[in-house]
This record gives C-alpha cells, sequence and structure tokens, in this order.
C-alpha cells in the first residue's frame, strides 16, 4: 500500500543524516500480521528466501529484461556511471558506528548493501539515471503488529534523469510495486510468519485464501496446477511433529466421516465418499499420495474435483484445501460454502492438536 513521505520523514531513521540531498520517491508498506518488535532479521531473511524479480510474474521479468536490454543499448550501466565513479557510495558518509553493519550481499536483492540495523537497513543502486537508495524499516503498527515499509529515495542525474523517473512511475506504481508487495507478503506467510522464531505464540492459526497468494510449496502438492479456489490455514503447535501427517488428517476428520461432514462433503457437493474404514482412505477421502512431511487426500465430484493437504513441520501444521470446478453448479455452490469452511478450519486444527497432545 502506497503511504504519504511523512510516513519515512516523521520517522527517527538513521538514513536521514546521510540522505538530505536525496528526495523521496516512494513509500510503501507491506503487511506482516503477526510480526513482533524483534523480526526485521526475519523478515529479511524471508525475502532473501523469496528471490528477485527473477522470482516474479511475468510482466515484472519482462519490465526488468527491457530495462537492462535498453540500458545495454545506450549504455546506461556501465561500471564509468555506477558507485564510486559517477557518485560516491552512501557508505562513504557513514558514522563510524555503522561502519561494521553493511548486511550481506545477496544476488537475490541485487542492490549494494549500505548497513542493516536490527530495524532498518538500506541498499544502493547508481548508473547514468540516478543515485537511488531502498530504505526498509519495521515500524509498530496501530493493531499492535510490526509491518514492513520501503522507501525510495533517490538522486537524478540531471535533466535526463529526472524524465527517466518520470517515465517508469506508471509502471512502478501499477505493475512492479504491486508485484513486489505478492512477493514479500507471501515470503512473510511462508518463511517468516510460519516459523517459532519468528515470535508465533502456540495455538494462533494463520489463513492465506486465493490462488495467487498461495505459498508456492503447497502449490506443488495439489495434483490440480489449475485450480480454481486455494486456502491454507497453519497452527503454530509444539505437537506438530509428534504425530504423521495421516495421523494428524484422522485427528482432524476421523476415520469415516461424521454426520457434519456427510451432510457437508457428500450432501451439498455431492464429492463421492467410501464407506467403512481403510488404511487407503481418511473420512472417506481417498489417500491420492504420501510425502514425508505431508499427505494429500482426493475425491470428487460430477462438479467439483478437490484435494485436501495436511502438512507437519517443527512448530506448525497446515491444512490446504483445493478446488478446480469441473461444472458450473461447483462455481455455484462452493462461494458461499467456503465462508462457511474458512470460520471451522481453524477449529478443526485445533481441535486435532487436543487429540494428538
Amino acid at each position: 500500500m502506497k503511504l504519504p513521505r511523512t510516513a519515512y520523514t516523521d520517522q527517527p531513521w538513521r538514513i536521514h543524516e546521510l540522505t538530505r540531498d536525496f528526495r523521496v520517491e516512494d513509500v510503501w508498506s507491506f503487511r506482516t500480521p503477526g510480526a513482533g518488535p524483534d523480526d526485521f532479521p526475519t523478515m529479511l531473511a524471508a525475502m532473501r528466501a523469496a528471490g528477485g524479480p527473477g522470482k516474479q510474474s511475468a510482466p515484472v521479468r519482462f519490465l526488468f529484461a527491457a530495462r537492462w536490454k535498453i540500458g545495454a543499448l545506450f549504455g546506461w550501466d556501465e561500471p564509468k556511471d555506477g558507485l564510486a565513479a559517477r557518485v560516491s557510495s552512501l557508505r562513504d558518509r557513514l558514522p563510524d558506528d555503522l561502519r561494521d553493519s553493511p548486511g550481506p550481499e545477496s544476488e537475490e536483492m541485487p542492490l549494494t548493501p549500505v548497513y542493516e540495523l536490527d530495524t532498518e537497513c538500506a541498499r544502493e543502486l547508481a548508473n547514468k539515471t540516478v543515485h537511488t537508495i531502498m530504505h526498509l524499516a519495521w515500524v509498530p503498527t496501530a493493531s499492535g503488529d510490526h509491518e514492513l515499509r520501503m522507501a525510495v529515495l533517490v538522486k537524478p542525474n540531471g535533466t535526463f534523469g529526472r524524465l527517466y523517473m518520470a517515465a517508469i512511475a506508471p509502471f512502478r506504481h501499477l505493475v512492479v510495486y504491486p508485484a513486489l508487495t505478492r512477493q514479500w507478503e507471501r515470503a512473510w506467510r511462508e518463511y517468516g510468519r510460519a516459523k517459532p522464531e519468528g515470535g508465533r505464540p502456540a495455538g494462533t492459526v494463520d489463513g492465506v485464501v486465493g490462488r495467487h497468494d498461495m505459498p508456492p510449496s503447497f502449490h506443488a502438492l495439489t495434483s490440480m496446477p489449475d485450480f480454481d479456489y486455494g486456502d491454507v490455514f497453519t497452527l503454530a503447535t509444539e505437537a506438530a511433529t509428534d504425530a504423521t501427517p495421516e495421523q494428524w488428517a484422522r485427528a482432524m476428520f476421523g476415520d469415516v466421516p461424521g454426520t457434519g461432514e456427510r451432510l457437508i462433503w457428500r450432501g451439498l457437493l455431492g464429492l463421492r465418499l467410501t464407506h467403512g474404514r481403510s488404511p487407503d482412505t481418511v473420512a472417506g477421502w481417498r489417500v491420492a499420495e504420501r510425502g514425508p512431511d505431508w499427505i494429500r487426500l482426493a475425491t470428487a465430484s460430477p462438479s467439483l474435483t478437490a484435494d485436501l493437504v495436511v502438512r507437519t513441520s517443527e512448530g506448525r501444521v497446515s491444512l490446504a484445501t483445493f478446488l478446480r470446478y469441473e461444472r458450473t453448479p461447483g462455481r455455484l455452490i462452493w462461494p458461499p460454502l467456503s465462508a462457511v469452511h474458512r470460520r471451522l478450519v481453524p477449529g478443526v486444527l485445533r481441535d486435532a492438536a487436543s487429540r494428538i497432545r
């Protein structure tokens, strides 16, 4: 989400003393629900794990590829126009107490580190068009969590640099920043927020809804790369590895479907469920595939194909739901039922944890 410049200028960041000759170009916030005051290093690690422009969507990759091609054609990115050549690095301005905190180099984050502290860091890039600083900071929110904020500071190289920044502004705001938001917020949900050492209290259930926001590691576990609906709910629990994924699945749903499950799964959705107990089924769903830390259950109806994935790891257990609409009735029936489903799943996870313990 775009923020006013005061969201950056009113904060007591160390970067201010170094960049008085730069202007604030953009200020952006990224949601990190459940984050605590000490989670900034975890967020940075999550961003590095998520990758850089090469892991972005096709439109963003195209924009970056086009920029590098144009830059190569017109010589915008020659070493003579970079740091320590056309402009001095911001590191030359650092006071003594910041000189030993540059932060790690990263191929996924191609800007050069300037400094990295517990609640803020800065990276820089210079070429023939501009000298730019990316400042990342950790800020408390009104809800009691913390969020990531990014400020982009620039010093354009004359009139050409100002025209360049004006020309790329629509692409930054309409394509690059929204894609970056999806990537970094997903990184927090998958890598940062899910880790117990990231400060998630036991018993917390976090949910992600929407095919575009589903963590990539769960995409790989469904049989439907073209699914229409997806969600994943994760419970922070010390009991996560006390049972196998199959035992967790049986603790959630039972060996055979209960009355409520038969009403929703078979009665409303028309899903085909088997009868009786079997090592090859869980609550009437077929055990389609197993992995070392996950299990996938599958079933279908004339209008829907469905997968349930239960996954365990140190400190958390997750339940993911995937559906593909095969016919129009599926598109009409599931959306209103999905609200009920999302309300019930956290209780299903917590009840299963009580049974496992």
